[in-house]
């Protein structure tokens, strides 16, 4: 196949792909690295293009501006990738300076040595940032939902294989001159691969928005949606997730309740409810230490899992701490220059070893609530465990 077909394949390829996420960005435009995304691909695309139009072997002004769009299309599929990972983005003013940096040192180049060098700088650039991409993709791995890894293996492993084959044809150029460009063994290779990667690609950024968009949902179907912490369906999981891991440490069940709720929601309106359930809800999340997990469970009622620590009143401590912490909240009530303050009740179960002991470290709690309020509220009460429950 002649380099004229492989390199307009490569750029319908390209389109097409920068296409499909555009119509996928207006559906989720506020899918994270999404829009870098499109905008690289469609970049990447019409340089090829531009090179169609005015002849691929020259060393001209416009040769080197489509040149420029693929140094910026690589730049911003980066800046995709870090969106998508959270990691920090860089600044513009950082990649105004790279992407300004590798044009003028091309620029340069063509003026030195033509087309040659305008070819050998530009693939050390672009073999270069291929590099840092696929060492960034690698990194996050590890740090990624175990669901998104395999892709992002995967376009790593993309990434990786397109830097090489890139810093090889650099070299190649360098030492032989524009006749291994777009002619030779490894000018087919080099297309061929370049044109699957682009499809591969786009299916596998298509893969990972799938696989986050489906955690967010499920993570949604498991989160009250005031508050932001656990619901019962996200509590079960939850709890199972802990009791599955080899060597599970124990828990302890603690029920929380906010004394008077329904007093807040007759003096003030239930949007000042709302805040003072929200408000308590982050406070507790702020003060859970690591294994620690909290839901809501009931109107007013907030269930805490916590995990064993490496004393046995530990569970205890941490229920003084949360009842003492809420205690100092003030939230404000609209149409009223007085905060709203609160109290909870807390009831704390005995240890509980297994699944198979949640439901009887609830009712531990339980009744450890109740007495809590029986003994006049705003207080921690631990459970008196008998053989018999």
């Amino acid at each position: 196949m002649d380099p004229f077909t492989v390199i307009a394949m490569l750029a319908i390829h390209l389109l097409g792909t920068a296409g499909l996420l555009f119509l996928v960005w207006r559906l989720m435009p506020a899918a994270p690295g999404l829009a870098a995304w499109w905008v690289a691909s469609g970049l990447f695309g019409l340089a090829y293009l531009v090179r169609l139009v005015v002849g691929m072997e020259h060393g001209d002004g416009v040769g080197v501006a489509a040149d420029s769009l693929m140094l910026l299309a690589v730049l911003r599929f980066g800046d995709g990738v870090r969106e998508f990972t959270g990691r920090a983005a860089w600044k513009p003013a950082a990649t105004f300076i790279a992407w300004a940096l590798a044009v003028s040192l091309e620029a340069a180049a063509t003026v030195a040595f033509g087309a040659q060098g305008r070819y050998t700088v530009l693939n050390l650039a672009i073999g270069g940032l291929y590099a840092h991409l696929a060492w960034t993709i690698a990194v996050e791995v590890g740090r990624q939902p175990r669901p998104l890894r395999a892709p992002l293996r995967l376009l790593a492993l993309l990434m990786g294989g397109l830097s090489a084959l890139t810093l090889v044809r650099a070299h190649s150029l360098f030492a032989d001159g524009m006749a291994v460009a777009f002619h030779g063994p490894l000018a087919k290779v080099y297309y061929m691969y370049a044109s699957t990667n682009a499809v591969v690609v786009g299916l596998t950024l298509l893969w990972l928005l799938f696989l986050r968009l489906n955690g967010q949902l499920a993570d949604l179907a498991a989160r009250d949606p005031l508050t932001g912490v656990l619901n019962r369906q996200g509590l079960d999981e939850r709890v199972r997730r802990h009791f599955e891991r080899p060597n599970a440490a124990p828990l302890t069940v603690m029920l929380l309740d906010i004394d008077h709720f329904k007093q807040v929601n007759d003096t003030h309106g239930h949007a000042t409810g709302d805040a003072v359930l929200m408000a308590v809800a982050r406070t507790l999340v702020s003060h859970l230490r690591t294994g620690d997990f909290v839901a809501r469970v009931g109107g007013e009622e907030f269930l805490i899992g916590c995990a064993e620590g490496a004393h046995p009143d530990d569970a205890m401590v941490l229920a003084r701490r949360l009842n003492e912490a809420v205690g100092q909240l003030q939230v404000a009530a609209p149409g009223n220059a007085v905060p709203v303050v609160c109290t909870v009740s807390v009831g704390v179960s005995g240890r509980v070893a297994s699944r198979a002991d949640w439901e009887a470290g609830t009712r531990q709690a339980d009744r450890a609530l109740y007495q809590a309020k029986a003994d006049g509220r705003n207080a921690v009460r631990p459970a008196v465990v008998s053989h018999a429950a």
